[in-house]
């Protein structure tokens, strides 16, 4: 299954009680409080709360992280890492920020602009 969203600065709202099990493409912003199996592939920005599980990949301009991520991350802009999140898998990134507490466990490679 594949949640498609066509409209332009739009917020999505994944509430905690919601799981997802499919690919995720949108544009615009989303929120996730519950827990998304499969990859999610946005042009804005992913906040991830501290109840939010995503099992798969993320594609994003920006990325707050504060729940779990067991995936690659392919991040065209900034990343940060809040003090509560695990993030297992490989990070790519322009701007990175990690908190004190924040769990990391993969490979940074950062992505410089030609």
């Amino acid at each position: 299954m594949k949640i498609q969203s066509k409209a332009t600065n739009s917020q999505t709202i994944i509430a905690e009680d919601v799981a997802i099990d499919g690919n995720m493409i949108l544009n615009g912003n989303v929120t996730i409080y519950g827990e998304i199996k499969g990859s999610v592939k946005t042009d804005g920005a992913i906040q991830l709360a501290k109840s939010g599980k995503i099992y798969g990949d993320v594609e994003a301009t920006t990325i707050q992280i504060n729940g779990y991520i067991e995936g690659d991350a392919f991040i065209n802009g900034s990343a940060e890492l809040l003090k509560g999140c695990e993030l297992v898998g490989n990070l790519k990134y322009k701007i990175l920020t990690i908190e004190d507490g924040a769990q990391f466990s993969g490979r940074c490679d950062i992505i410089v602009d030609e």
